[in-house]
């Protein structure tokens, strides 16, 4: 081997080897902190997950349109959130200033609030939270649109997330 004027061969730089060997080393242990970081916040894969989803302000046919069974989807993407448990209705509730300046809390004519409990799998990751469908996070006080093949909520927010536990 020659090494004159710092060249292997008298071609290439040993300077330039150097700088692509760093470069390779910090682009492989960048690579592999970023995917074994994520392998082990993993707790639970496949979860089962009871998630409560509220609206409120909704006409009556828009409640009336969702039933146990049905599968609930997010707007924007279409993916499967799970599949209806339960379906709670009950009055929309709002302040109302009234003319003597108070501000009275009091029933909406013709308004309800729903309160639509999901049955999905997901994951849990430690210090992360819950995701539904691969990457999709879902966290109570999120806000999140709905759809079915009947109907579609667009302002609703996620009330709250618990896994179920099988106990044997």
């Amino acid at each position: 081997m020659d090494f004159s004027n710092g060249k292997i061969f008298g071609k290439v730089s040993v300077i330039d080897i150097i700088l692509v060997a760093a470069v390779l080393i910090l682009a492989v242990g960048f690579l592999f902190t970023r995917t074994s970081g994520r392998i082990q916040q993993i707790i639970g894969a496949n979860t089962p997950l009871e998630v409560v989803i509220q609206s409120e302000g909704l006409r009556q046919f828009v409640v009336d349109a969702v039933s146990e069974g049905d599968i609930m989807f997010r707007y924007h993407d279409r993916h499967a959130l799970g599949t209806v448990t339960n379906v709670r209705v009950t009055p929309a509730m709002d302040y109302f200033h009234m003319p003597d300046g108070s501000v009275i809390l009091a029933e909406m004519e013709d308004r309800y609030t729903i309160q639509i409990t999901l049955s999905s799998v997901g994951s849990v990751r430690e210090n992360i939270g819950y995701f539904v469908n691969g990457n999709d996070h879902i966290a109570p006080g999120s806000e999140i649109a709905l759809t079915s093949n009947r109907v579609r909520i667009p302002e609703g927010r996620v009330y709250s997330i618990r896994e179920i536990r099988e106990d044997v």
